[in-house]
């Protein structure tokens, strides 16, 4: 018997697989002390681990929640999942004094390393031959290195939902204008000022008086100035008249 055992060999999930669904792994230490573990997956964007870092005592066994979180679409029946989990396991003989086995990894690792035990755990699809499949399907990858650990808690699946990294950016609160003081700008752009303020005013401008038609002079205009003239001549005509007696 195995100072740890570790198992299943494969963790399988059945259609519909565009759910949420959870399946476990169990880790059992038949030895006479405490060990760590840590699990890491290829695919940390598609699957939860609760816990995904904790103790073991002498003679105990932890089942592990390896929560599957559902893709977009139904696969292929014939596509095969190549999503893996490592779980790796370490003596920890000592007292952790209440911190978290991530944060004291590195630490257990570099002194118990050559007594590390670990076993990879593959992902297997079980795609309903009733759901149809579109063409493409979103778990496609390929990887073989293990990466990072996945999340340690889960939550429903409602509250995963694709977020994009970026943050929005904050509301710019509005800023009264600026006021220029006109002595405060330089002469040159003064003077540019000016000619375009002369240019854009010459050109909307309305047209010189002279060469607008102005309407023709009232009937009651003409008669006035013909009586002043007819005095006029008259007056004249008398003044010459009394002249030349």
């Amino acid at each position: 018997m195995s100072a740890v055992e570790i198992s299943p060999d494969v963790l399988v999930y059945k259609s519909p697989l565009t759910e949420q669904s959870t399946e476990y792994a169990s880790i059992s230490n038949n030895s006479d002390q405490t060990v760590a573990f840590k699990v890491k997956t290829t695919a940390p964007k598609f699957y939860c681990v609760r816990p995904n870092a904790a103790v073991v005592a002498p003679g105990e066994t932890i089942q592990v929640q390896v929560i599957f979180l559902g893709l977009t679409e139904e696969p292929a029946a014939d596509f095969k999942c190549r999503d893996k989990f490592l779980v790796i396991t370490l003596p920890s003989p000592y007292d952790l004094n209440g911190k978290a086995v991530a944060d004291v990894w590195s630490n257990l690792e570099a002194e118990f390393k050559q007594q590390a035990i670990s076993k990879k755990i593959k992902v297997k699809y079980l795609v309903s031959p009733d759901v149809r499949p579109p063409q493409a399907n979103q778990n496609t990858q390929d990887s073989k290195d293990i990466v990072e650990p996945v999340a340690q808690e889960s939550v429903p699946r409602e509250e995963f939902s694709m977020v994009d990294e970026r943050e929005a950016p904050a509301e710019l609160e509005t800023e009264p204008p600026v006021q220029i003081k006109k002595e405060d700008v330089p002469p040159a752009i003064q003077e540019t000022v000016s000619h375009e303020n002369e240019k854009h005013t010459s050109n909307s401008a309305p047209a010189p008086k002279s060469q607008i038609k102005e309407p023709a002079t009232l009937p009651a205009e003409n008669e006035s100035s013909s009586m002043g003239l007819f005095i006029l001549v008259a007056l004249l005509i008398l003044v010459l008249g009394w002249f030349y007696k």
